[in-house]
């Protein structure tokens, strides 16, 4: 069955303090990970790329041939080198390490191999990264390695994915509500930047809505909309108005969905299987989806991870005033955990 995993290409992070059985992400320790123990990883992009991997089970692990690439896979093994792989490599989760922030946040992530070196666990190609939906760690912060693992084996579902809307949600166009599912790349959506804007690409994805991938619910009359609006955890309202510009300074913020948990009118919905969606614009912008300021795909943080190298060059080719995706930025200051609760408490 298949499934996607989302990962870093080594060449996008910087790798300081490995011993001398390492060389970066690659070590000849039985790929067990220990020579990065006590190194510094900054991650100096948020382009994670998407790998959709066949297999015979859910969990993406160690040791498992298995494991098997659907498509042909470039990847920029080191700045300026790229690597292609062709269908049916074998991958697998060499081995798993935790890091922690400035912060003190820790993160479970897992060495992303493609089983092509020899010996084929001593070359690691990227991370992938255990975590909710946009839960990904911050770029360009040091994440010190405080921990490694051998043999790692976690469920598709637990790996860190996009954010995103869900199946049915209705998003504002010059022609009324559309369903989301129902827009196709060209379309024109309302944007409160700039008005009516072209879709530039939209996919989609299929999980059990549980744990982690569960959607948010905000009912109807949560945050003034007409009907229920469902997005993933990770996904972010605009919340604009005096309370922005008091606390922060700023006329409008980005808050996550999961940070209005607790208010009325706002849970998580567990049970069956949900289909998210991701919509690209030319820039980071605003939707109104089912009447809610929401965010669209914001391009610097998800950039290849969603649609691919491939993909991404092909729309570079048909649209090249887009720009390098991950040089885009976002559109208004995004809160944190903490600053979130001041605001949705105000």
């Amino acid at each position: 069955m298949p499934f996607t995993i989302y990962m870093l290409p080594e060449a996008l992070m910087s790798v300081t303090g490995v011993t001398a059985s390492g060389d970066g992400l690659d070590g000849v320790t039985q790929g067990d990970g220990s020579h990065l123990d006590n190194a510094t990883i900054t991650l100096n992009s948020n382009a994670w790329q998407a790998i959709e991997i066949n297999d015979n089970d859910t969990d993406f692990a160690d040791n498992d041939s298995g494991q098997q690439l659907v498509n042909s896979e470039t990847v920029e093994t080191e700045p300026g080198v790229f690597e292609t792989f062709p269908p049916g490599t074998v991958v697998e989760a060499e081995f798993g390490i935790t890091v922690t922030d400035p912060d003190g946040n820790s993160y479970q992530l897992v060495a992303f191999n493609f089983r092509t070196g020899s010996p084929g666990y001593a070359t690691v190609e990227g991370l992938a990264f255990i975590g909710p939906q946009g839960g990904f760690p911050p770029v360009g912060q040091p994440l010190t390695v405080t921990g490694s693992q051998e043999g790692p084996s976690f469920a598709a579902p637990t790996y860190a994915t996009p954010i995103c809307f869900v199946a049915g949600t209705r998003i504002a166009t010059p022609n009324g509500e559309v369903a989301i599912e129902d827009l196709c790349a060209g379309d024109l959506v309302i944007t409160c930047e700039g008005g009516a804007e072209p879709i530039r690409w939209i996919g989609s994805s299929r999980f059990p809505a549980e744990g982690r991938l569960a959607p948010v619910e905000f009912a109807r009359g949560a945050l003034g909309n007409a009907r229920p609006l469902w997005v993933s955890r990770q996904h972010r309202i605009r919340l604009s108005g005096w309370r922005a510009e008091l606390y922060f300074g700023e006329d409008a913020v980005w808050v996550p969905a999961a940070h209005f948990l607790g208010r009325a009118g706002v849970s998580v919905v567990e049970g069956g299987e949900v289909t998210y969606y991701h919509l690209l614009l030319d820039a980071h912008r605003t939707l109104l989806a089912e009447g809610v300021e929401a965010e669209s795909l914001h391009p610097g943080e998800i950039a290849r991870e969603t649609i691919g190298a491939a993909a991404e060059a092909e729309l570079m080719a048909r649209f090249p005033d887009l720009g390098p995706l991950s040089r885009r930025c976002i559109s208004h200051l995004s809160l944190t955990a903490r600053e979130a609760r001041i605001l949705v408490a105000a």
